[in-house]
């Protein structure tokens, strides 16, 4: 994995002789053991960084291009190159301009994978007509999933706009996608959601519009209106269970007014079930 050149030179050399394609987070602390998490299992290191190997480590993988102020580090990540995504965390302050860190004491890394047919049950459930959410919660696949359903419907036919807000699902470099997503996919990158979605209506006449982490009113809104057009949306979800995706009102109201036609709930990285929105809702009902 090209980024572990930027790590401490010993703690590098552990981390060389790891299966790293299998790992989903590393987490890299100051005057603590690295600690690698996989799907089914994680390493600890035996070296011990200190703070200024960890600020070192981030600027290196920033291609030193970090700088602590709110208009670089407010969100609390940073989309890396290949679309891995570096979590910041340390002393955080508030500024006028926003939240700002002032030191760096850890950082997470979100390590993307491209996984070749982990999205065929997403892609055959977006190919029964209307949205689709995949719902699950972190840690368990659903962008991995995503990125390869988008890439299956479009070699498949359909023209794909996707709005990759975090650089995550594409990893465009100049606006071009670094992941494969598929041919006939626009990707609306850095744009938020909401906008993107309606940016990539407007403008490319998708037949599928997608994107990760489907969360506030505004992205709800745009869904609805996409789907008012007759553009189906595919999009990620934190929720573990019925009753804690419909516990957001308006992601209820998009299973109720048919926006969503099903649910796909995800669990260690799988599909667990494909669920129609009727049966979601009444599940949700039951607290389950």
């Amino acid at each position: 994995m090209e980024m572990i050149k930027c790590f401490p030179e010993g703690l590098r050399e552990e981390l060389e002789a790891l299966p790293l394609a299998e790992a989903c987070n590393i987490r890299l602390f100051a005057g603590r053991p690295c600690l690698v998490e996989g799907a089914d299992e994680e390493y600890l290191s035996d070296y011990i960084p200190d703070a200024a190997e960890v600020y070192e480590t981030a600027q290196r993988l920033c291609g030193r291009m970090l700088r602590l102020s709110p208009a670089t580090t407010a969100e609390g990540f940073i989309t890396l190159q290949n679309g891995h995504r570096m979590g910041l965390c340390g002393q955080v302050i508030r500024e006028a301009e926003g939240l700002v860190l002032r030191g760096i004491g850890s950082l997470c890394i979100r390590v993307a994978h491209e996984i070749p047919g982990c999205g065929k049950t997403l892609a055959s459930c977006v190919r029964k007509g209307g949205g689709v959410l995949a719902a699950g919660r972190p840690g368990s696949g659903k962008t991995t999933m995503l990125r390869d359903a988008v890439r299956l419907l479009s070699d498949g036919g359909l023209a794909v706009g996707l709005a990759d807000e975090r650089g995550e699902v594409a990893a465009c470099l100049d606006g071009v996608p670094q992941l494969d997503v598929g041919m006939r996919t626009h990707v609306a990158d850095g744009c938020p959601k909401a906008e993107g979605l309606r940016w990539l209506l407007r403008a490319m006449s998708p037949e599928l519009l997608a994107m990760d982490e489907l969360y506030g009113p505004e992205e709800c809104l745009a869904v609805r209106e996409a789907a008012a057009c007759g553009v189906p949306v595919l999009a990620t979800v934190h929720a573990g269970s019925a009753a804690e995706l419909c516990a957001r009102q308006g992601i209820r109201y998009l299973l109720t007014e048919g926006a969503i036609s099903r649910v796909v709930f995800l669990h260690e990285r799988r599909p667990l079930i494909a669920a129609e929105a009727r049966d979601v809702l009444e599940a949700a009902c039951q607290g389950r």
